[in-house]
């Protein structure tokens, strides 16, 4: 369990631990208007308890990173030296010196030296990155510390399966970001903060009634989509998707013990909508609104709301298991975004706001029961 700051979030007054999930990642950056994918980039000041726990006298920064499946860092540099230790995994370090790295490497690059990091095709790295001076690299993802392509063309997409993403996918994925963010400014991200929950067992009892709501339609949307499927490598995907999901429902309904149906007309239109689009949608609209929008809103949502109910360490906690597995479940069907042509994006980036302001709506309409009640 997460121990809590003080009520000024100055100080951390216990022995405390903070899992990776809970730090919130960044996937991309805007270097001189040009869209730089990361991999994930997990920077410790992004989470108060670390940030207030790292002393700034000296100042080191700390990140946690990770590329998968063929995707590249591109080659750049910064202006302060920094440390990789490779954590888990193996990747390739470019740049300046090419070396494959595996286990228990470290890499330490002096500031304005060119370096970079690519995984294989199906190849993973996890890796810490440390700085020991000024803010972190990506601490400030809308002002970067880093120059990109010094050694030639940025990349501006993710390469995927040994290919890098087209320039309109990485735009659609940097929207997506963008309305993340958005997202965890929302009613519901509030309440969670506030600290209401864990002091109010009535609003505690509202909220997770409220959210069985969404979580039933959540499993309705997935066996609509798997329904409907006829494309068969999607479908494969999607049916090992719906197995990892299945049943999550019954499981938050047995946890926390709710009885009882949620009569609010506005909460079930708002969720019934993510059911309606797996009849109307392509499959590449889909996998926008799944797993861009609906597996993202999930990731972060279970992070918070781990926090707010106190981490449990058991593998069926409903929450930490949405902050964990919802992180693997927003990769799936990228590979098939990737090889649509650009004048498919337009109407992809439509769905993508569309999708976003829904499950705004959801959230809000959860935040508004849990504190008005029936």
């Amino acid at each position: 369990m997460t121990a809590p700051l003080t009520e000024e979030h100055d100080a951390v007054v216990t022995v405390t631990t903070v899992a990776r999930e809970q730090i919130r990642p960044i996937t991309s950056v805007v270097v001189d208007g040009e869209v730089h994918r990361l991999g994930q980039q997990r920077d410790f000041r992004r989470h108060p308890v670390l940030s207030a726990f790292l002393p700034d006298s000296g100042r080191p920064s700390f990140a946690w990173v990770r590329l998968r499946d063929g995707e590249e860092l591109a080659v750049h540099r910064h202006p302060t030296p920094s440390m990789i230790l490779v954590c888990r995994g193996t990747v390739r370090l470019t740049g300046e010196t090419e070396r494959s790295l595996a286990e228990g490497d470290v890499v330490c690059v002096p500031a304005g030296r060119l370096h970079g990091f690519r995984t294989d095709p199906g190849q993973e790295f996890h890796g810490l990155s440390v700085q020991f001076e000024g803010m972190g690299l990506y601490e400030d993802e809308f002002a970067p510390r880093a120059v990109f392509g010094a050694a030639g063309p940025a990349v501006t997409g993710a390469p995927r399966n040994g290919r890098t993403a087209p320039e309109p996918l990485a735009g659609l994925e940097a929207l997506n970001d963008a309305l993340a963010e958005r997202h965890i400014r929302n009613d519901l991200f509030d309440l969670l903060r506030g600290g209401r929950l864990g002091r109010d067992p009535r609003m505690r009892d509202r909220f997770v009634r409220a959210l069985h709501v969404w979580s039933c339609h959540f499993q309705r949307m997935l066996l609509a989509r798997q329904a409907v499927c006829a494309d068969p490598v999607l479908r494969q995907e999607y049916e090992e998707h719906l197995r990892e999901e299945f049943g999550h429902d019954r499981l938050l309904r047995d946890r926390y013990g709710i009885s009882g149906e949620v009569d609010d007309p506005v909460l079930e239109a708002a969720c019934t909508w993510f059911v309606a689009q797996m009849y109307q949608l392509d499959e590449a609209q889909k996998i926008v609104t799944v797993h861009m929008v609906v597996e993202t809103s999930g990731h972060l949502f279970g992070a918070a709301a781990a926090d707010a109910f106190g981490r449990d360490a058991a593998d069926d906690d409903f929450f930490t298991l949405h902050a964990t597995a919802d992180d693997e479940h927003r990769e799936i069907g990228r590979h098939r975004l990737a090889t649509l042509p650009s004048s498919e994006f337009p109407r992809l980036l439509a769905a993508c706001r569309r999708a976003w302001d829904q499950i705004d709506l959801v959230h809000n309409r959860i935040a508004a029961w849990t504190v008005e009640g029936p």
